[in-house]
C-alpha cells in the first residue's frame, strides 16, 4: 500500500525539538495565521493593479476524522515520537491525545482572483517557475516574481511564513488544495513533528502529504489529484485553499478573527484591494469590504470604540484618521538614503494611547509603532510609502511581519542604516506631535522673555561652572572649573578655621572581565572622574581620562563607551539599557559631530585634552533620576 505522508529516512536521530518557528507563530495566535494567509493571497493576485479585488473566504467548520486523508497513517508517526525534555514530552503527549477525537474542528482559507500555484503536474522540480514544487516541498524561501515591481510590493520576504498554518493546528498539520489556470486540481499538505523512529527506521521531522513516482531511476514527489469527496477539500476555481484541521480554539472565535482581519488589512479593504467573506461555526456570513468596514470597527460588540479606553486595538481610530484627515508628506533618512512617505495624522485630546500604523503599499499593516517618548500622547497616524519605501521596510521586518527592527540585521552597514532610519522616524514623529500640540495649545498674548532667558542662561552657566573644565558658550566665551575647598569647622565651632588634615578620596579605574579573544579591554570609570549634569532634555557628560592615559591603559586617541544602570542598592544591573530607547543622538561637544551607537556601544569617541565631552540628547526627561556606571572599551 502506498504511503500518504512522506518522511525522509535518516540513519540516526539528532533533533529532538520542534521547529522554533512553530512556537513563534503560535505565540502570534489568531493574528499570525490570518495575517500570513491574507498576505499570501494578496501576493498571488491575478490582477497586478487590483482591477478586481482579491476575495478570500474564511470558514470555521467541523469534519469527521475519517474525512482527513492519511490521518491514521499520520497518527502512527505521531505515536512513535518520544520527547527528550519536559516541553517536548508535554507537546507530544498533547498531540497524541487528539487521536480520540472523532469530530475535528477545521478552518479554511480559499482565495479567488488569484493565480494559484503553477507546475503541479511537474511535481518536485528545481524550476523557479514551478511554484507548486516550491510551496509544497521546500522550506526557507518563497518563489520570486519576474515582475520586480510586483515582487517589491509583495508582503512575503522570509519564505518561512507558511509554517504559520502548521502552528495553527494542534497536531501541526495542514492541507492545501490548488486549482491552476488549466483547471488542474491537486491536494497537498505537510506536518511538522520531531525526528522519530517508526518500525525500526529513523525519519526526519517534516512529512509531506504527497505521492511518489520514479524519474530516471530516482524517486521524486508528485502531488495527488484532488479526488477527495468532502467539500472542505474542494477547490474548482483558480486559486489556493488552505485547510487546517485540529485548529486551535482561539481560531474559532468570531470576534477575534474579524479583528485580526480588520486590524492588519483595513487599508487593503478600504482601497478595495481585498474582500473577506467569513463564515463562523454557525455558518453565519460576515462580509468585510470597503462598504461595511467602518461599521464593523465601530461596533462595540467587537471593538472598544471609546478613544479614551483604547489601549490595544487601534483600528477604529486608524480608519477614522485615514478617511477624515488630510494627507501630508514626510521624509525619513537612513545614513545614505532618503525615504518619502505619505502620512495621515490625527491630534485628538480624547486619545490616551498614541500609535503610528506602519503599512505596506499592498495595504498590510506591519506594526503599531510606538514613538519613543510619545506613547501617551493624544495622536494617531498612518504611514504609507512607495515601492522604494516598501522594499526598505521589507528588509527591516521580522519573519512574522509584525515589527520593524535593526536587531536581526547582521551586516554592520545595513544595521547602522536601520538604526539611523528608526531613530529618525522617532525624531520626525516627535517633531510632528509637538507641532500639533503647539497648534492645539497656543500661547495667549505676548510674553517678555528677557528675564527668563537671563535667568536660564545664568543657571546654565552656574551648572557648567560646577562641573568645571572649559566649556564653550554660544558667544564663544569659556568658563573653567577651579576646585574649591570646603570650609570645615574645627573643635569649638570656631568659624573660619579649617582642618589641618582633609581626607581626600581617590579612586582608580577598575578592569572589568573581558573576553580573552576580544581586541578590547573594559575599564569601569571611577565616579570622581565623571561630571554629569542634566539641563532639560540635554545631558552633558565629561570624563577625565588623564589617569587612564598616564597609566598607559589608553594607548589610542579614541575610545568606546558603554552605560550600565546602577540600582537603588548601588549595584550595577547585569543588562545594560538600550541607548537608542532613551537618546535620539549623542554628540561630541568639542567638534559638534554625532557618534554612532552600535550594539549598544557608543563608538570611536575622540579624546581631546585627555578627556571626552559628550552631549546626550534625550527623548524626554524620564531618565534624569537614573545613575550610570560608565565603562570604557579601549584597544588592548
Amino acid at each position: 500500500m502506498s504511503k500518504a505522508f512522506q518522511f525522509a529516512k535518516i540513519s540516526q536521530l539528532e533533533q529532538y525539538n520542534f521547529d522554533n518557528s512553530l512556537e513563534g507563530f503560535r505565540r502570534n495566535g489568531v493574528e499570525g495565521t490570518i495575517k500570513e494567509n491574507l498576505q499570501n493571497s494578496l501576493d498571488a493576485r491575478l490582477h497586478k493593479d487590483f482591477e478586481k479585488p482579491v476575495v478570500v473566504t474564511i470558514r470555521n467548520t467541523n469534519v469527521r476524522k475519517s474525512d482527513l486523508p492519511g490521518i491514521e497513517e499520520l497518527f502512527e508517526h505521531i505515536y512513535s515520537m518520544e520527547g527528550q525534555n519536559e516541553y517536548t514530552k508535554e507537546t507530544v503527549e498533547f498531540m497524541q491525545s487528539k487521536y480520540e477525537l472523532e469530530t475535528i474542528p477545521v478552518i479554511s482559507f480559499e482565495d479567488e482572483n488569484t493565480k494559484g500555484l503553477t507546475g503541479a503536474n511537474n511535481g518536485q522540480t528545481d524550476n523557479p517557475e514551478d511554484t507548486y514544487g516550491i510551496y509544497a516541498y521546500k522550506k526557507g524561501f518563497h518563489s520570486v516574481s519576474k515582475d520586480k515591481d510586483h515582487e517589491i510590493t509583495r508582503g512575503g520576504s522570509h519564505g518561512i511564513g507558511k509554517i504559520a498554518n502548521n502552528a495553527a493546528s494542534e497536531i501541526h498539520l495542514m492541507y492545501f488544495a490548488n486549482c491552476d489556470a488549466e483547471n488542474n486540481q491537486h491536494l497537498g499538505g505537510s506536518v511538522h513533528l520531531i525526528e522519530h523512529e517508526y518500525n525500526g527506521q529513523g525519519y526526519r521531522s517534516t512529512g509531506y502529504y504527497t505521492d511518489v513516482m520514479e524519474d530516471n531511476g530516482n524517486k521524486k514527489f508528485i502531488p495527488f489529484k484532488n479526488l477527495n469527496n468532502h467539500k472542505v477539500f474542494n477547490k474548482d476555481t483558480r486559486g489556493l485553499k488552505i485547510i487546517i484541521p485540529y485548529v486551535r480554539e482561539e481560531l474559532a472565535n468570531k470576534n477575534n478573527i474579524i479583528k485580526a482581519i480588520c486590524d492588519n488589512y483595513f487599508l487593503a479593504i478600504l482601497d478595495q484591494k481585498l474582500i473577506v467573506n467569513y463564515y463562523d461555526e454557525e455558518n453565519e456570513l460576515t462580509v468585510i469590504d470597503h462598504e461595511n468596514l467602518e461599521n464593523l470597527v465601530n461596533n462595540p460588540e467587537i471593538y472598544e470604540v471609546d478613544y479614551e479606553e483604547i489601549r490595544e486595538h487601534f483600528t477604529p481610530i486608524y480608519v477614522d484618521t485615514y478617511l477624515n484627515e488630510q494627507k501630508h508628506s514626510i521624509t525619513v533618512d537612513s545614513r545614505d538614503e532618503s525615504y518619502n512617505f505619505d502620512i495621515y495624522f490625527k491630534y485628538d485630546e480624547s486619545i490616551r494611547t498614541g500609535r503610528l500604523a506602519i503599512l505596506r503599499t499592498i495595504g498590510m499593516k506591519i506594526e503599531d509603532f510606538k514613538v519613543k517618548g510619545n506613547v501617551r500622547k493624544p495622536f494617531n497616524a498612518i504611514l504609507i510609502g512607495g515601492m522604494k519605501e516598501d522594499n526598505y521596510l521589507k528588509s527591516l521586518e521580522n519573519e512574522s511581519h509584525t515589527a520593524i527592527s535593526a536587531e536581526d540585521i547582521r551586516d554592520k552597514e545595513e544595521n547602522r542604516n536601520a538604526v539611523r532610519f528608526i531613530n529618525n522616524l522617532n525624531k520626525k514623529m516627535a517633531e510632528l506631535i509637538n507641532e500639533y500640540f503647539e497648534k492645539a495649545n497656543p500661547t495667549e498674548g505676548e510674553l517678555d522673555t528677557g528675564d527668563i532667558l537671563f535667568t536660564t542662561e545664568s543657571n546654565f552657566t552656574s551648572k557648567l561652572k560646577d562641573i568645571g573644565n572649559k566649556v564653550s558658550l554660544s558667544k564663544g566665551e569659556e568658563i573653567t572649573k577651579t576646585p574649591s575647598q570646603k570650609e570645615k569647622r574645627g573643635k569649638g565651632n570656631k568659624t573660619g578655621t579649617t582642618s589641618k588634615k582633609q581626607r581626600q578620596v581617590t579612586r582608580t579605574p577598575i578592569k572589568k572581565n573581558t573576553n580573552k579573544t576580544s581586541e578590547y579591554v573594559n575599564y569601569s570609570t571611577p565616579t570622581n572622574l565623571v561630571d554629569r549634569i542634566d539641563i532639560g532634555r540635554k545631558e552633558i557628560v565629561q570624563i577625565d581620562l588623564t589617569e587612564f592615559i598616564n597609566s598607559n591603559m589608553i594607548k589610542d586617541d579614541h575610545i568606546n563607551l558603554k552605560l550600565f544602570v546602577i540600582d537603588g542598592e548601588g549595584k550595577t544591573e547585569s543588562n545594560t539599557i538600550r541607548l537608542t530607547d532613551i537618546y535620539n543622538s549623542i554628540e561630541d561637544l568639542d567638534n559638534h559631530s554625532n557618534y554612532i551607537i552600535e550594539n549598544n556601544v557608543i563608538k570611536n569617541i575622540k579624546i581631546n585634552n585627555n578627556r571626552v565631552h559628550l552631549g546626550f540628547n534625550k527623548y524626554n526627561n524620564e531618565i534624569n533620576n537614573l545613575k550610570f556606571e560608565y565603562v570604557l572599551e579601549v584597544l588592548k
